[in-house]
């Protein structure tokens, strides 16, 4: 299912974009759940709440908090989400590069141009739930994005994947318990760029900023130490580095 959220302060338009939306979607067999908003305070409430949109359509000019910061807050929690701003006001595009926004589509012809953009987001948004870790239990479902998956550790009974993706709350990583072995974890991601550098401890290569010796330094200034000689000779030849030491930071 496709989590679409609609933010418009003009209730008309609101109205005929949510409608708009639902009609594309069920008639390309897509099953999407639509929320509308009318304020951008009640859109973010709502993610901050735990909603896991994946596909937002944003007026620029709204009262309270704009198009451009609603964007710029929401991407910080949801980093994947697609957002899309309708807008009469183009020349606000380039302001918005930062942002990674999806599409611009002008007001005055969104029912022209709109139908495509959707198709096109559904296509990525499944494309972009195939590269994730699926976690499921009684209480919940929820997809992880293996792109934001640092390392998973052993702790106790359970598997703890550590993320770059961060608590709408307290603003930490946060971090998801599974209650599997290691290796069954390992086997479920089932990707060359994770690797066991022990055996309570697996790591995406792919987000590591540098290796120095036995330690791994990930985005910011989050460091991991590992003493597995083996891992290291590995990252460096992910790396293409010559040697311990070679290209990288002082960690010390």
């Amino acid at each position: 299912m496709i989590q679409v959220g609609i933010c418009d302060d003009e209730a008309g338009t609101l109205s005929k974009i949510e409608a708009f939306v639902k009609a594309c979607y069920r008639e390309n067999r897509f099953f999407a759940a639509v929320q509308g908003f009318d304020q951008g305070r009640a859109l973010l409430y709502e993610i901050e709440d735990g909603a896991r949109l994946a596909l937002l359509l944003l007026d620029i000019e709204t009262p309270g908090p704009d198009g451009m910061e609603i964007a710029a807050r929401v991407k910080r929690l949801l980093p994947d989400v697609l957002i899309i701003f309708l807008t009469s006001h183009m020349e606000y595009a380039l302001d918005a590069y930062e942002l990674s926004v999806f599409r611009y589509i002008p007001k005055a012809d969104f029912a022209e141009r709109l139908s495509h953009v959707l198709l096109d987001a559904a296509k990525l948004i499944e494309v972009q739930r195939r590269d994730a870790y699926l976690i499921q239990n009684q209480n919940r479902l929820e997809r992880i994005p293996l792109k934001n998956i640092l390392y998973i550790v052993h702790e106790g009974k359970n598997a703890l994947l550590v993320t770059d993706l961060l608590d709408a709350e307290t603003g930490e990583k946060l971090c998801y318990k599974v209650r599997k072995t290691m290796q069954q974890v390992y086997r479920e991601l089932g990707r060359e760029e994770f690797l066991f550098i022990d055996r309570g401890c697996i790591v995406n290569l792919a987000r590591i900023m540098s290796v120095r010796q036995a330690v791994l330094k990930y985005n910011g200034s989050f460091f991991c130490r590992v003493e597995n000689g083996r891992f290291v000779a590995t990252a460096m030849l992910f790396f293409d580095l010559e040697g311990p030491g070679t290209g990288m930071e002082n960690t010390g």
